[in-house]
């Protein structure tokens, strides 16, 4: 490395009146357009420059230079997702062209370490923390079972399916993968499908190890095609968080009772296969009307997270069996946002709250039509939830000025809250018109409640929607804001 440290500098002509940084910057971009040179100091680079030429190779596009830093990488981990935004295809062909070298063992490089091309776009990581031996496999073992395996070269990656397509630089990586499946292992993390025909994300599952899936999120499906993914799904075994959201009726208007009734019973079915599942997201789903004790059943270990958001079918039967469901009573994250309370008995809440209070951390209720007798009812059950850390009451708009304060002293007492949004009284409105100057009066006096009592963290008061805007007004310990309106 050291000649080739002389003849960059000298070509390029570099003094040392710079910063190191800026000095470094230089010698790096000169370094680097000078391909054959590098490629050729590889097997001599100093182990702690590799990360550094790296990153430019793939900030400045040298794809030459990326294919054999790849094929001689001395690191078992390559996290190439902390550099992505958008990643370019031939970006991506010039790092799979540094796997091909390895597996066809066409050059060999003694120095080569690599055993898994990590291309998670939301894994955040320090390139210069990297060290021999570390980051062999970034995840739990479970998540590839198969014992072969640990043979394989690995990529991981999370796939975003949306209805515009499939994005070039995951077709090529499905047939790259497709033609090498018995030397290299593609395991996804993370997979969420909008709206794509079922065949296109058949295709998908096939290449991928189901058993590597820890995330699934399903978006805007109609029921009768995502029944048909349900032998892909079961076979999940390893799945921790499961999103259903948008599920739509049969599309055919002749689907009759019973069909239905069979497909809901298919998609119940694969319910027990999650024996790791610990966060269920059931979002707009109509399926959920007078059976969520079906769905909660059917599960075979105790959720961290429920999220039933926006299911207006949701009957009072179903509230019922909330506070008897053995499967949510390690819950640490309860979401009912925009399901209506209004029409259920007052205490079911509060009953629904008595059944996690040991071990809620965030409780959501935004949007619920909660009254004041919802809200009296459930204060008992929330004074015992002493690990909360975050309550939202957004947008409740008959709560009582009277009883929002009494609300007030009972969150005053939970100490390990970082994180409250509380609605506007009720006082605050006169039909659809929000009264501004009521609600900059009413919330310095709710805050300075809370004050005398705790010193709170982060706290927000706010309205429900303007009718002529759509925005809401807001008032926090950080400042206040109106709405559009003048």
């Amino acid at each position: 490395m050291g000649v080739l440290d002389e003849h960059h500098f000298r070509q390029k002509n570099i003094t040392m009146s710079g910063t190191p940084s800026t000095l470094f910057q230089l010698a790096r971009h000169s370094l680097l357009t000078e391909e054959a040179l590098v490629i050729s100091a590889l097997e001599q680079l100093p182990i702690h420059l590799f990360s550094t030429l790296f990153k430019g190779g793939f900030t400045d596009r040298h794809t030459k230079v990326l294919t054999a830093v790849v094929s001689a990488w001395p690191f078992p981990y390559l996290p190439v997702g902390a550099l992505i935004d958008n990643l370019d295809l031939e970006t991506l062909k010039a790092l799979l062209d540094g796997l091909n070298v390895l597996l066809t063992k066409k050059v060999h490089s003694s120095r080569c370490k690599l055993r898994m091309l990590d291309l998670r776009r939301n894994v955040k990581y320090n390139f210069n923390s990297i060290q021999v031996g570390s980051h062999e496999d970034n995840g739990s073992p479970q998540t590839c079972p198969h014992p072969r395996r640990r043979l394989y070269f690995k990529v991981v990656t999370d796939f975003e399916l949306t209805e515009a397509g499939l994005d070039e630089w995951i077709i090529y990586l499905l047939q790259w993968v497709k033609q090498r499946k018995s030397s290299v292992h593609l395991c996804c993390r993370k997979l969420h499908s909008c709206a794509l025909p079922v065949s296109t994300v058949r295709k998908v599952l096939k290449l991928v190890d189901l058993n590597c899936i820890l995330e699934l999120r399903l978006s805007q499906w109609l029921l009768e095609f995502l029944v048909d993914l349900v032998p892909y799904l079961e076979q999940m075994s390893n799945l921790q968080t499961l999103v259903l959201e948008g599920i739509q009726e049969p599309f055919s208007a002749t689907t009759c009772e019973d069909q239905e009734d069979e497909w809901h019973s298919t998609l119940l079915s694969m319910l027990p296969n999650f024996v790791r599942l610990q966060n269920l997201c059931l979002n707009d789903i109509y399926l959920l009307e007078d059976s969520l004790d079906k769905w909660l059943s059917c599960l075979t270990t105790p959720l961290e997270t429920l999220s039933i958001i926006g299911c207006h079918r949701l009957l009072q039967s179903d509230f019922e069996y909330l506070p008897h469901c053995v499967n949510i009573r390690k819950l640490k994250h309860l979401n009912l946002n925009g399901i209506f309370l209004c029409d259920i008995l007052p205490k079911l809440p509060g009953l629904i709250l008595e059944n996690v209070s040991s071990t809620l951390q965030i409780l959501e209720l935004e949007q619920c039509g909660m009254t004041d007798s919802h809200f009296k009812a459930l204060l008992p059950a929330l004074s015992k939830c002493s690990r909360l850390l975050k309550v939202n009451f957004y947008k409740n708009d008959h709560i009582s000025l009277l009883v929002l304060k009494d609300l007030l002293c009972h969150t005053a007492k939970l100490s390990q809250l970082t994180e409250e949004l509380y609605p506007a009284p009720l006082e605050c409105y006169e039909g659809n018109k929000i009264l501004k100057d009521k609600f900059k009066q009413f919330c310095p006096e709710l805050l300075d409640l809370l004050r005398a009592l705790r010193k709170p963290k982060k706290v927000s008061f706010a309205t429900r929607s303007c009718w002529e805007c759509s925005h809401s007004c807001y008032y926090s310990n950080l400042g206040a804001t109106d709405c559009l309106c003048h």
